[in-house]
Protein backbone atom coordinates (compact mmCIF):
# COMPACT_ATOMS: atom_id res chain seq x y z
CA UNK A 1 0.00 0.00 0.00
CA UNK A 2 1.27 3.48 -0.74
CA UNK A 3 0.07 6.96 0.04
CA UNK A 4 -2.79 7.56 -2.37
CA UNK A 5 -2.84 11.34 -2.36
CA UNK A 6 0.15 13.58 -2.87
CA UNK A 7 -0.41 17.19 -3.86
CA UNK A 8 2.40 18.75 -5.79
CA UNK A 9 4.88 20.71 -3.74
CA UNK A 10 4.62 18.60 -0.61
CA UNK A 11 7.80 17.20 0.85
CA UNK A 12 8.65 13.81 -0.66
CA UNK A 13 10.33 12.79 2.60
CA UNK A 14 7.02 13.08 4.46
CA UNK A 15 5.35 10.86 1.85
CA UNK A 16 8.11 8.29 2.18
CA UNK A 17 7.53 8.16 5.94
CA UNK A 18 3.77 7.89 5.34
CA UNK A 19 4.29 5.01 2.92
CA UNK A 20 6.49 3.21 5.46
CA UNK A 21 3.90 3.71 8.21
CA UNK A 22 1.12 2.48 5.90
CA UNK A 23 3.06 -0.76 5.41
CA UNK A 24 3.49 -1.15 9.19
CA UNK A 25 -0.20 -0.41 9.83
CA UNK A 26 -1.29 -2.97 7.21
CA UNK A 27 1.01 -5.58 8.81
CA UNK A 28 -0.40 -4.88 12.28
CA UNK A 29 -3.95 -5.14 10.92
CA UNK A 30 -3.19 -8.59 9.49
CA UNK A 31 -2.16 -9.73 12.99
CA UNK A 32 -5.60 -8.94 14.40
CA UNK A 33 -7.77 -11.94 13.67
CA UNK A 34 -10.61 -11.39 14.09
CA UNK A 35 -10.43 -7.67 13.41
CA UNK A 36 -12.34 -5.63 16.00
CA UNK A 37 -15.95 -4.73 15.33
CA UNK A 38 -16.92 -1.07 15.19
CA UNK A 39 -18.77 0.01 18.35
CA UNK A 40 -19.93 -3.57 18.96
CA UNK A 41 -21.71 -3.80 15.59
CA UNK A 42 -21.47 -7.24 14.04
CA UNK A 43 -21.72 -5.86 10.50
CA UNK A 44 -18.79 -3.43 10.55
CA UNK A 45 -15.14 -4.25 11.17
CA UNK A 46 -13.22 -1.04 11.81
CA UNK A 47 -11.35 0.82 14.53
CA UNK A 48 -12.14 4.47 15.14
CA UNK A 49 -9.18 6.84 14.90
CA UNK A 50 -9.58 9.94 17.01
CA UNK A 51 -6.23 11.71 17.41
CA UNK A 52 -6.17 14.72 19.70
CA UNK A 53 -6.00 17.36 18.50
CA UNK A 54 -7.62 16.38 15.21
CA UNK A 55 -5.40 17.47 12.30
CA UNK A 56 -8.36 18.14 9.99
CA UNK A 57 -11.68 19.61 11.08
CA UNK A 58 -15.08 18.62 9.74
CA UNK A 59 -14.24 15.03 8.95
CA UNK A 60 -16.85 12.51 9.88
CA UNK A 61 -15.97 9.29 11.65
CA UNK A 62 -12.40 8.35 10.67
CA UNK A 63 -11.66 4.63 10.93
CA UNK A 64 -9.04 2.06 10.16
CA UNK A 65 -10.27 -0.86 8.04
CA UNK A 66 -9.06 -4.47 8.34
CA UNK A 67 -6.75 -3.97 5.34
CA UNK A 68 -5.06 -0.98 6.96
CA UNK A 69 -6.80 1.79 5.03
CA UNK A 70 -7.74 5.04 6.73
CA UNK A 71 -11.25 5.97 5.65
CA UNK A 72 -14.26 8.01 6.60
CA UNK A 73 -17.18 5.82 7.68
CA UNK A 74 -20.72 6.87 6.85
CA UNK A 75 -23.54 4.79 8.34
CA UNK A 76 -26.99 5.62 6.99
CA UNK A 77 -30.23 4.26 8.41
CA UNK A 78 -32.72 3.03 5.81
CA UNK A 79 -36.18 1.47 6.12
CA UNK A 80 -35.94 -2.29 6.69
CA UNK A 81 -38.33 -5.18 6.12
CA UNK A 82 -41.60 -4.36 7.87
CA UNK A 83 -42.21 -6.58 10.87
CA UNK A 84 -38.77 -8.16 10.71
CA UNK A 85 -36.28 -5.37 10.76
CA UNK A 86 -37.90 -1.95 10.94
CA UNK A 87 -34.59 -0.13 10.30
CA UNK A 88 -31.53 -1.33 8.43
CA UNK A 89 -28.26 0.41 7.72
CA UNK A 90 -25.90 0.99 4.83
CA UNK A 91 -22.20 1.43 5.55
CA UNK A 92 -19.89 3.29 3.21
CA UNK A 93 -16.14 3.68 3.58
CA UNK A 94 -14.65 6.66 1.73
CA UNK A 95 -10.90 6.83 1.26
CA UNK A 96 -9.50 9.98 2.82
CA UNK A 97 -7.23 12.17 0.76
CA UNK A 98 -5.12 13.89 3.37
CA UNK A 99 -2.02 16.05 3.13
CA UNK A 100 1.14 14.36 4.41
CA UNK A 101 1.24 15.98 7.87
CA UNK A 102 -2.39 15.02 8.63
CA UNK A 103 -1.90 11.55 7.16
CA UNK A 104 1.10 11.00 9.46
CA UNK A 105 -0.98 11.97 12.51
CA UNK A 106 -3.70 9.45 11.62
CA UNK A 107 -1.15 6.74 10.82
CA UNK A 108 0.60 7.32 14.15
CA UNK A 109 -2.75 7.06 15.93
CA UNK A 110 -3.43 3.83 14.02
CA UNK A 111 -0.13 2.34 15.23
CA UNK A 112 -0.99 3.38 18.80
CA UNK A 113 -4.47 1.81 18.84
CA UNK A 114 -3.31 -1.34 17.03
CA UNK A 115 -0.43 -1.83 19.47
CA UNK A 116 -2.84 -1.43 22.39
CA UNK A 117 -5.26 -3.94 20.86
CA UNK A 118 -2.50 -6.47 20.24
CA UNK A 119 -1.10 -6.00 23.77
CA UNK A 120 -4.58 -6.45 25.23
CA UNK A 121 -5.04 -9.73 23.40
CA UNK A 122 -1.64 -11.03 24.44
CA UNK A 123 -2.43 -10.50 28.08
Amino acid sequence: MTAQYQPSGEDDALWQVAASLETIVADLCRRLQPFPSFLGMTTIQAIELDPTPAPVRDLGCVVLTPDGVIAELDVTAIPGVVGVLEVDQVEEFRLLELPAPARLIYLTEAVRVLAAEIAGRNG
